[in-house]
């Protein structure tokens, strides 16, 4: 121990000494600690704990419920999914059904959430509504009132700052809510789960919803909901969502699968690339840091320092400033973390409570023992040999291989090429002699043969200054090989995290179903208050309300299935494709076995990727026609739209799944209650798959076919299409000339989907760019360190200041552009093989997950490979002092 302390106040001393190689070694090891620790806190903060998710939730209450069906279910510990025990029917819920079978002193709140419309500055908008009394304390962690205070009566409301934007007013302002009147805006507030425009009212400001299997209740019970009150509950078919159960989950629950895993590999890959970047990082600087000091290592060994002394030393440095690195960057992360939790709002939910999940790295560095410590000439390790090419001297004198130089030992004078090999052996042995470096078998080593290469190709045109660059590079191989790793590792980084992301994209794309082409609009009609709709449809004031305040360029009717009259109350009329029999998936979901779950991954038939609608447009995915509305709402095309219409007049239907036709066959199933997908009663109807329809669940029956299944067919509404997408004024005003016809007809556009990436992928990728700029300009910086004595002989030989500048400026576009391009090459590889990764545990679950498809970011490569060695020599150049040093040689 008495040696370490001797150790740790030589490094001390060394580092107040050398105060700009400490500066520069401190920045390349606390760089990545800086960015791994910003990026672990991030992640951290908006990473919500069960507890936190379920005050969200939950607020103050202890559970919610939902009654999905009058039969027994057992359902998963989170309460979201359940398995039907016995078949049930939709029931018709009551508060009080619910409360006798909670526990005496339980109060329930129903959840009173609805889409509503606005009337501001921009128009007429919808928007998510809930009817709360925000005063009520059982709240105050499900939302939160960031001004102004809670609405006291049915004509204030409550907006967040997406609903002030979308509906065009401030705080202090007045919206209308049509049919209501009017209401004066009194508080801005947050929910901490969703960034898009919410409203809150008081409660009875609208009439109170009606009561269905998709009610949901807030329960206040006088103590916790125990799992065994849970099981009772599901005895009546109620699905409950407890506190207590969340966060201690039994073991007899059912477990549903979780994609969880692949968040965590990420994470392992990130935290595995940061390490590595340290290390690549530390090396150069604790090697250049070596060179500095051989000759105090000299006097050490001179005075009888031991070898393992002598390392001790070194390894003082690393540990010193490794933990000064640490610990400052750790420090620094987590303050820019704070600094910048408040502004995440307007990308991201709310983060959890202001807390951090990370330690200080720690980091070490072993850079290798100093040899000949008392020798005068400059230190450089030598690079592990590789077999020797050429043999040795002949004793006539001639140099060269083996079989050459036999030939010419007879007298004569060797050939040219014989002579400039032999020129070559000997300055290769008085390298050998002089301590010089010698070609590798890789890394170093490839480094030096480019250089040898470049320096010989580019001898006739290229100027002095990248050649002295190239060969002090070379020479200097032991800090450039690592310098141009860490570049290359930070640009890995960033490459894989590049491709996961823009893979990530095309995932979520691949997700997406169009109903209608961009722009296109739908008004559809809805259930009246007694349940029956309206009839007869006016169709043409429906027209005039998209004309009026939209681009429309033309209208067509909507038409669907309907129930053939009379019809029982609890009828379903509508009709599904059934794929045939040797197409169909054996196993349900949720009530399989490990086993059989296994069995369903690996089986074609069960694999159905899950899909997202943008838009608020979507009854127009199935429509009932005759092959005249076919071509304006699919938006098929040439031979495709010819031959689709010609199944559609000869009674046929027109799918986008290819599994659902055979032979140009279809089965058109009849569900029901007891059958929901309709396979025990289907009818055969001609069949054609659609490749250019905009939509790939689309289905179009013709009017024969849904004869055929005893149903009937009315029009529902219209689709416009439109010259171009609507802009937000002419939405809102679309939104109010639907509402104004009353009877709950509902207007949808179908818009653009915008995709969005998560804040951690974003920040990891922020962190990896910067990251691959400091470890270039850094690197750089210890290199014209170590290129110092060349400089100097430079100076002395009459060289200008203007010599440093441009060649500091070569060095730094030999170690950036050498590392960005061996790093976007090795980065895409990398982000095959987490896609590949990722892929494989999604193709292992079922039901599965979309896969990722391979995607190249290719804007993040030109950046990586163009402008980041740009940035690195320009900065380099800028910061660069012109006078040239002047050093006494021994």
């Amino acid at each position: 121990m008495r040696g370490w302390l001797v150790s740790l106040r030589i490094a001390r001393r060394e580092a107040r000494r050398a105060k700009g190689r400490t500066a520069l070694v401190l920045s390349l090891i606390l760089l990545p600690v800086l960015g791994l620790s910003f990026a672990a806190v991030m992640y951290d903060m908006f990473t919500l704990t069960r507890s936190e998710q379920l005050d969200r939730e939950l607020g103050s209450f202890e559970a919610s419920a939902r009654w999905p069906t009058d039969g027994k279910i057992i359902q998963d510990a989170d309460g979201y999914g359940m398995d039907s025990v016995e078949r049930g029917q939709p029931p018709t819920p009551t508060t009080d059904a619910l409360l006798a079978l909670l526990p005496a002193g339980t109060h329930v709140v129903q959840v009173d959430t609805r889409e509503i419309r606005l009337r501001g500055g921009n128009g007429e908008q919808k928007l998510a509504g809930h009817q709360l009394d925000l005063a009520d304390p059982a709240y105050h962690k499900r939302v939160s009132v960031l001004r102004g205070t809670a609405p006291g009566s049915s004509d204030e409301i409550a907006l967040n700052e997406a609903a002030m934007e979308l509906v065009g007013v401030k705080l202090g302002g007045t919206v209308t809510l049509p049919g209501q009147g009017s209401a004066r805006v009194v508080a801005e507030i947050e929910f901490p789960e969703t960034l898009r425009p919410v409203a809150v009212l008081r409660p009875g400001t609208l009439p109170a919803p009606e009561l269905s299997s998709n009610t949901e209740w807030l329960v206040d019970a006088p103590g916790p909901v125990t799992w065994e009150q849970v099981r009772a509950l599901n005895q009546h078919g109620l699905l409950v969502r407890s506190r207590v159960v969340v966060l201690n989950p039994p073991p007899d629950a059912l477990i549903w699968p979780s994609s969880s895993e692949n968040v965590f590999g990420l994470g392992i890959l990130v935290f595995g690339l940061g390490v590595l970047e340290i290390v690549l990082l530390a090396g150069p600087a604790f090697a250049v840091g070596a060179r500095r000091r051989r000759r105090e290592l000299a006097l050490v060994a001179a005075n009888g320092g031991t070898p393992a002394q002598l390392r001790r030393i070194v390894l003082a440095d690393g540990a010193l400033l490794g933990v000064v690195s640490g610990v400052v960057g750790t420090i620094a992360a987590i303050a820019i973390a704070f600094a910048l939790r408040g502004c995440s709002r307007s990308t991201s939910p709310t983060p959890g409570p202001a807390r951090t999940g990370c330690s200080p790295w720690r980091c070490s560095a072993s850079p290798g023992s100093p040899s000949s410590p008392g020798s005068a000439r400059r230190w450089s390790p030598r690079s592990r040999p590789r077999a020797p090419t050429w043999s040795r001297p002949s004793p006539g004198g001639a140099t060269g291989p083996g079989p050459a130089a036999a030939g010419s030992s007879r007298g004569s004078a060797p050939s040219g090429p014989a002579r400039r090999r032999g020129l070559r052996h000997r300055r290769d042995r008085l390298d050998r002699r002089h301590g010089r470096p010698r070609p590798g078998r890789a890394g170093p080593g490839r480094v030096h043969a480019d250089a040898r290469r470049a320096d010989r190709q580019a001898r006739p045109a290229a100027p002095a200054r990248p050649r002295i660059a190239v060969r002090d590079l070379a020479r200097n191989r032991s800090s450039t090989a690592p310098a141009i790793s860490a570049v290359m590792a930070a640009v890995l980084g960033a490459m894989t995290v590049g491709v996961y992301l823009a893979s990530d994209i095309q995932r979520q794309r691949d997700m997406q179903v169009a109903a209608l082409p961009e722009g296109y609009a739908e008004i559809t009609r809805g259930v009246g208050n007694r349940g029956e709709r309206a009839d007869p449809l006016p169709t043409q004031r429906l027209v005039e309300t998209a004309t009026s305040t939209l681009p429309v360029s033309r209208t067509v009717e909507l038409r669907g299935v309907a129930c053939a009259q009379p019809a029982a109350p609890d009828a379903w009329c509508w009709l599904n494709p059934v794929r045939p029999e040797h197409r169909r998936c054996p196993f349900r979901p949720g009530n399989v076995t490990k086993e059989e779950e296994r069995k369903a991954a690996r089986d074609p038939r069960c694999r159905s990727d899950g899909y997202m609608m943008p838009g608020n447009a979507g009854n127009a995915t199935t429509i009932v026609d005759d092959g005249t509305t076919f071509g304006l709402i699919s938006a098929a095309q040439g031979e495709d739209l010819a031959r689709a219409e010609a199944t559609l007049r000869a009674g046929g239907v027109v799918v986008a799944d290819p599994e659902l036709v055979e032979d140009g066959k279809l089965l058109l199933g009849v569900p029901s209650p007891d059958d929901p997908e309709g396979v025990k009663h289907t009818v055969s109807v001609p069949g054609y798959v659609s490749t250019t329809a905009v939509s790939r669940i689309f289905v179009a029956i013709s009017p024969e076919a849904v004869a055929k299944t005893g149903l009937t067919v009315d029009v529902r509404g219209i689709v416009a299409a439109t010259t171009r997408l609507p802009t937000r004024a002419e939405e809102g005003a679309f939104n109010a000339a639907t509402e104004g016809l009353g009877n709950y007809y509902h207007g949808g556009i179908a818009v653009p989907y915008r995709p969005d990436a998560t804040v951690e992928l974003l920040v990891l990728a922020i962190v990896a760019a910067v990251i691959a700029l400091g470890a270039a300009g850094i690197s750089t910086g210890l290199a014209a360190v170590d290129s110092r004595p060349d400089l100097a002989t430079l100076g002395a030989v009459g060289a200008s200041p203007a010599v440093r500048r441009r060649l500091t400026l070569s060095q730094a576009g030999v170690i950036a552009g050498f590392g960005s391009l061996l790093g976007a090459v090795a980065g895409i590889g990398a982000g095959w093989a987490v896609l590949a990764s990722l892929n494989r545990v999604a193709g292992s679950t079922w039901p599965s997950e979309t896969l990722y498809t391979m995607q190249i970011p290719w804007l993040n490569i030109a950046v990586a490979v163009l402008v980041v060695p740009l940035v690195a020599m320009f900065g380099t150049a800028l910061f660069t002092r012109a006078r040239l040093p002047i050093e006494r040689r021994a």
